[in-house]
């Protein structure tokens, strides 16, 4: 079963320092070079998410694309993404693409340059349909490892209840949302069905304490 596993800022500011303990080195440096304190959170949430579900050693095993999208020569798919307050991470047996998106409006110009024909009269009909639209976008770009070098406006992730073959890529959809705020993920597992887990470090130490 694939799952998500997501962290809020919100929650999780106060544990910033805990969470630079448990991550790489080279990753809490990086966190600490951000500007935005909210960035900073997010970056650290991301790379404690990644160390406590594949282990201490994960950042030291992965492997990067030619487009950098992170892998593991063995074991899982995953994908990272975050936005506004969160931070989400995706794993899944087969490849794995997320998004999530905290806009809480449309952009026509993003949809001009990045959605089909289709894609725009849908993404008209209401803020949640162009959030859906673009975070399907993103997973795809992310689920390919190819980036923004394969063209959005080159496929269509219309119907997102359909399977759909893009770029040589079978792959499906599964729209939910955190909070209130939309993601999307492009995955190509046969199950269809999400565990989706928030991870709050405090909490994770109760559980190993118990």
């Amino acid at each position: 079963m694939p799952q998500i596993y997501f962290c809020d800022a919100e929650k999780i500011g106060y544990l910033y320092d805990k969470m630079l303990m448990l991550i790489p080195k080279e990753r809490a440096e990086k966190a600490n070079k951000l500007f935005k304190e909210n960035d900073r959170i997010l970056s650290a949430a991301a790379g404690f998410m990644v160390t406590e579900i594949f282990g201490k050693d994960a950042f030291e095993k992965m492997s990067y694309s030619e487009h950098g999208k992170p892998f593991f020569e063995h074991g899982k798919h995953f994908s990272i993404s975050h936005s506004g307050k969160f931070a989400v991470l995706a794993v899944s047996e087969g490849n794995i693409g997320i998004d999530i998106e905290t806009k809480v409006s449309s952009d026509e110009r993003v949809a001009r340059r990045c959605f089909t024909e289709e894609e725009q009269a849908f993404a008209k009909m209401s803020t949640e349909n162009f959030l859906r639209i673009w975070t399907a976008k993103e997973a795809v770009l992310k689920f390919l490892g190819t980036g923004f070098s394969f063209s959005p406006s080159g496929f269509s992730v219309l119907p997102l209840n359909e399977e759909h073959l893009i770029n040589g890529e079978k792959m499906q959809f599964f729209c939910g949302k955190i909070g209130e705020y939309p993601f999307t993920a492009a995955y190509c597992e046969d199950n269809d069905e999400f565990l989706i887990r928030e991870l709050i470090p405090e909490d994770i130490e109760k559980e190993r304490a118990l």
